[in-house]
């Protein structure tokens, strides 16, 4: 117990960091601008989001950071996830409900925040119309596999050998737990559903969308896909996963600068997390 606290105070720091990263690396970047503003006497061309965006995207957003700071609370005390872990097996249904409620709340507030509040057309803003289905499926499926390869195998097993020297056996990642421990056909059809739509479309909307776009509008593209990548990977709660995540989120907003479409990252994953699931269901040693 006295291992998982730690990684998940490991985990708050590396959030906190992230975040002090991202505002110092938004006012160097806003600096440069006034300089060089000043010194050719132009001013910035219209951009698809602005300061105001930097402020708005974290709404959404802080449903998904405030994440390893409850964590880090609840682990306080080891009777208190004991008692936690046992609710939530009695209760594993109604828990992907309410996961599928939060996700289903967050993309509603990101859509309406773009949409209703800085009326701008999500399917431009996103490239919705981009690319046609089939090109989408193809480059979905090329991104996935490298995904799964690079971030699920090679990444994925450098992380948990190197941690597991550190820590430990460290816990799974909660989405992982409930689907190991599903023990109906509806308990293994919403968490499905959860990891493979809901997870994807939310978070690709936020993290890609929304946020990736807003720090590339206002620093650059390499700093942006740095920055939110880390915050993707440190949302999902799991030191192991940590660094397999910031990779993979890395290649989803090359996808995403690449094919100025946001389908590509939403379609690359899903399939990255329907391809964990079916080789973890298929594994013969668990």
């Amino acid at each position: 117990m006295d291992d998982e606290i730690a990684a998940k105070h490991v985990l708050l720091d590396f959030e906190l960091v992230t975040l002090i990263a991202l505002a110092m690396g938004v006012f160097a970047y806003a600096l440069v601008r006034r300089v060089k503003r000043h010194r050719s006497g132009l001013e910035d061309p219209p951009r698809d989001f602005d300061g105001f965006d930097l402020i708005l995207m974290f709404f959404p957003a802080m449903l998904f950071l405030i994440n390893p700071i409850a964590e880090v609370l609840v682990l306080g005390d080891g009777k208190e996830v004991e008692e936690a872990a046992t609710t939530e097996d009695a209760n594993g249904i109604f828990a992907i409900v309410m996961n599928l409620g939060y996700f289903g709340f967050v993309g509603i507030m990101t859509y309406g925040l773009i949409a209703w509040v800085r009326n701008r057309d999500v399917s431009r803003l996103f490239g919705l119309r981009q690319l046609r289905v089939a090109n989408i499926i193809v480059l979905s499926i090329i991104g996935g596999i490298f995904s799964l390869l690079l971030c699920g195998w090679i990444v994925g097993d450098f992380a948990n050998r190197y941690l597991e020297s550190l820590f430990g056996e460290l816990d799974l990642q909660e989405p992982v737990k409930m689907l190991r421990e599903s023990e109906s056909s509806v308990h293994l059809i919403l968490a499905v559903v959860m990891a493979c739509v809901a997870a994807p479309i939310v978070e690709e909307m936020l993290f890609r969308g929304y946020m990736y776009g807003t720090l590339r509008e206002l620093t650059h593209p390499v700093f942006s896909a740095v920055i939110i990548g880390g915050l993707f990977a440190v949302v999902h709660g799991n030191l192991p996963a940590l660094l397999p995540l910031w990779v993979f989120s890395l290649l989803l907003s090359f996808a995403y600068e690449a094919t100025r479409c946001l389908w590509v990252p939403i379609g690359m994953h899903a399939f990255f997390n329907a391809a964990n699931i079916v080789l973890m269901m298929t594994d013969p040693g668990e």
